[in-house]
């Protein structure tokens, strides 16, 4: 029995170390550092073992987006290998931690582009002067590419730590669309905002079971009349073990691994419209709907096609 414990774990050792060396080779690659050619030259041998090809073709957001990845995964491991009795919550106040979590929410944005492209409505939202709505923004990455991507909107980043919006008002300053942006220490049940929002963004990995339709319910009133509620869904798990990993991870961190399912029936719950399940790009989820459109008689309307 000792010897089959070894002997798997070896298996799991090769896929940690891999891991850590196209994480090392990404980081090179990013800060443009060659050091020690020996070692360098083994590393490159490591990550073409690892059949890497798409590491020559990808463009420095899908890599840095890959690197934080890689980062946020092994610091969230450490702590459950070191903390494995402390309560489920999102605890880490660690600034690498806050910040490779939060560089790869990037990847949200193009998503949210990508699912634009198909729906006309959607894209005319994201063009037209409103609010976007970034629920637990963290150090605010997602607020600035989305500022970034879509110049007439402004983005409104809420979360309730400060540690990690104090980066995010760093990363703020430091980019070029400041003046776009604005960071709340609040929660979103917090929200006071009526009918003013275009598109709201909740990462549903974070948001527990019991939290979710008080989350809801603000979003709802938040949103303009036809606006869009985006809500993310973790990574669809290919085997028994990953789905057990992803599921580890989630609950660790305080939130729930929601199904598409139980999201389409809270978002009918609130009256959402047009609800559909969605990957516009891997590893994005999505479960997508629309706040009703008020008629003149006062009645509710489906948002005009």
């Amino acid at each position: 029995m000792f010897e089959a414990m070894m002997a798997r774990i070896r298996q799991l050792t090769v896929s940690v170390e891999a891991l850590a060396a196209l994480g090392a080779e990404l980081k090179l690659r990013q800060d443009r550092l060659e050091g020690d050619p020996q070692l360098r030259t083994l590393l490159r041998q490591a990550v073409r073992a690892v059949d890497a090809r798409w590491l020559e073709r990808s463009d420095a957001n899908e890599a840095a987006a890959a690197l934080a990845l890689i980062q946020t995964v092994f610091r969230q491991s450490l702590d459950i290998l070191e903390k494995p009795a402390r309560p489920p919550g999102w605890s880490f106040e660690d600034p690498q931690v806050l910040e490779t979590q939060g560089q790869l929410s990037r990847i949200i944005v193009r998503g949210i582009a990508a699912l634009a492209a198909d729906r006309p409505e959607l894209a005319a939202a994201l063009r037209q002067p409103g609010v976007l709505l970034d629920v637990g923004t963290g150090v605010g990455w997602l607020a600035i590419e989305a500022a970034c991507t879509w110049p007439a909107l402004r983005v409104v980043g809420l979360d309730p730590l400060e540690p990690a919006l104090a980066l995010a008002r760093r990363n703020r300053a430091q980019s070029d669309v400041a003046d776009r942006i604005e960071f709340r220490l609040q929660r979103v049940e917090q929200l006071e905002e009526s009918a003013t929002v275009n598109l709201a963004w909740l990462p549903g990995p974070f948001i527990a079971r019991e939290a979710l339709d008080q989350a809801l319910a603000s979003v709802q009133r938040a949103l303009a009349p036809g606006g869009w509620l985006i809500f993310g869904l973790a990574g669809a798990p290919e085997d028994p073990l990953e789905d057990a990993l992803v599921k580890l991870r989630i609950t660790r961190s305080g939130g729930h691994p929601w199904t598409p399912e139980e999201v389409e029936q809270h978002l009918r719950r609130h009256d959402f419209t047009e609800i559909e399940a969605v990957s516009p790009r891997i590893p994005v989820r999505f479960v997508i709907g629309r706040r009703t459109v008020v008629t003149r008689g006062g009645l509710d309307a489906p948002p005009p096609r």
